[in-house]
């Protein structure tokens, strides 16, 4: 695989599905290192004969995808898998395709789940963050309700 760069990305990374994507790439037999960069957090996904680097910028209770620097097919499949990683940047990316009203309603689902986990444990400043997150998505499935 010849390598792919996805930057100006925006996808948002729960705890439990960035443990998923390292223990995924873990039993693929390769080798993590996390390296600090400007605030940036950089996750080098290598083996022997590649070195993929994603970078993340942190929040309280999650981690933003900002940027991706793919060289292995099987360390997208592993993000394909647990973060829908090309679906999401296919979307980011390209100015002409528009999300539909499930993905959206998919995402709201998501938030809530994540809202109601981190109520339960107390964490006000994620609660917070993913308020703001959910109202961005509630505008967005309002616009794309109203215009159909």
């Amino acid at each position: 695989m010849e390598a792919t760069h996805y930057d100006d990305l925006s996808i948002y990374v729960p705890k439990n599905q960035l443990d998923k994507l390292i223990n995924g790439v873990l039993q693929d037999k390769y080798r993590i290192f996390w390296g600090f960069n400007k605030g940036r957090m950089i996750l080098n996904i290598y083996n022997s004969e590649v070195n993929n680097k994603l970078i993340f910028k942190r929040h309280k209770g999650f981690l933003e995808l900002v940027e991706a620097k793919l060289k292995s097919p099987n360390v997208l499949k592993l993000l394909d898998n647990d973060i829908d990683f090309t679906m999401k940047a296919a979307s980011k990316n390209s100015s002409n395709v528009k999300r539909n009203k499930e993905t959206v309603y998919n995402e709201i689902d998501h938030f809530l789940i994540e809202l109601s986990y981190f109520k339960k444990i107390g964490d006000d400043q994620s609660v917070n963050n993913i308020k703001d997150k959910l109202a961005e998505l509630t505008h967005e499935w309002n616009r794309l309700t109203l215009s159909r």
